[in-house]
């Protein structure tokens, strides 16, 4: 019995041996060894063709450039719109510095002709006392003893949006004797955290429509 297996077996390979050397026949295999060339009309037009190069797809251009530092005072409707800086800054620091300056001599006469004007009084002290990791501390004296309730937002709006304007600022923090002070937001509510451009971006004037 196992010798008919064996036998039943070998006859089984040897049909599908020969049935492989008959397909790779058909397949255009010479079974002389020798190499053929085969009719290009015979071919299948996919085969045929050169496989298409990829093209490939671009990255999205980067902006490199910082927008403008700007000076934010309050327009006739009582909205925050920036000015840009007139001068330009060497470092972040200098450019710190230069905000600070503007705010605290407030608007000029230019300014004050196209209605503009500070929510910050004329008292008002700004001095950087720290800046780490992209957060400055400043402290201030007189920002809210001449302030109504109603434009202290404003005020610590204008300084917290000016300075986050400056490439490298992502937040101020706000401090009196060196004690981080409470200042209200926009919608009345205080707080001590770290002030971000976002918190304000509610008192900003709209853009200005394009024609």
């Amino acid at each position: 019995m196992n010798g008919r297996r064996r036998a039943g077996g070998g006859v089984h390979a040897g049909a599908l041996l020969t049935c492989l050397l008959t397909g790779l026949a058909a397949c255009g295999v010479p079974s002389d060894g020798q190499v053929q060339t085969i009719d290009p009309t015979r071919i299948p037009y996919a085969l045929a063709s050169p496989a298409p190069t990829p093209t490939p797809t671009p990255d999205p251009p980067r902006s490199t450039a910082p927008g403008p530092v700007r000076v934010y005072l309050l327009d006739a409707d009582l909205r925050l719109t920036g000015l840009p800086l007139t001068e330009a800054p060497a470092s972040t620091s200098e450019a710190v510095a230069l905000v600070l300056r503007r705010l605290q001599r407030g608007p000029t006469d230019d300014d004050r002709a196209t209605g503009l004007q500070s929510a910050l009084g004329a008292d008002v002290e700004l001095d950087v006392s720290d800046a780490t990791d992209g957060v400055v501390t400043v402290e201030v004296q007189g920002l809210s003893e001449d302030q109504s309730a109603d434009r202290l937002p404003l005020a610590v709006g204008q300084v917290v949006l000016s300075l986050t304007s400056v490439p490298g600022v992502t937040g101020v923090r706000l401090q009196r004797g060196g004690s981080d002070r409470e200042v209200p937001l926009p919608g009345g509510a205080l707080t001590d955290e770290v002030l971000t451009g976002a918190d304000y971006a509610s008192l900003l004037a709209p853009p200005e429509q394009t024609p």
